[in-house]
């Protein structure tokens, strides 16, 4: 009855032990392709956070472009009021005909 225990003992522990290194193979497989997941991924990121610079850069060069334009347009509408305003000061002078809209 000993033999038979013993037996059984040892074909337990080979089950086990051939249960456990298919287990691993998988294992090992699934961890190689988390970590090749994971090397995708963070060259994803580093390739988005060097887009998302590039996109502020840009934000930060068309808001001073905004800014300027702004600044062009409001010095031309008091050059505008200037040349009008001095028109009308001349006697007898017309003042400067304004452009029709188009539709």
């Amino acid at each position: 009855m000993r033999h038979v225990y013993h037996g059984l003992t040892l074909g337990l522990a080979l089950l086990v032990a051939l249960v456990v290194t298919g287990c691993g193979q998988e294992i090992k497989r699934e961890n190689e392709q988390l970590k090749s997941q994971a090397a995708s991924l963070q060259k994803e990121n580093v390739d988005l956070k060097g887009q998302v610079t590039s996109l502020k850069a840009d934000a930060e060069a068309l808001k001073k472009q905004f800014e300027d334009l702004t600044k062009e347009k409001q010095e031309l509408e008091e050059k505008v009021k200037a040349a009008e305003a001095k028109a009308s000061a001349k006697p007898g002078a017309k003042p400067p005909l304004k452009p029709r809209k188009s539709s």
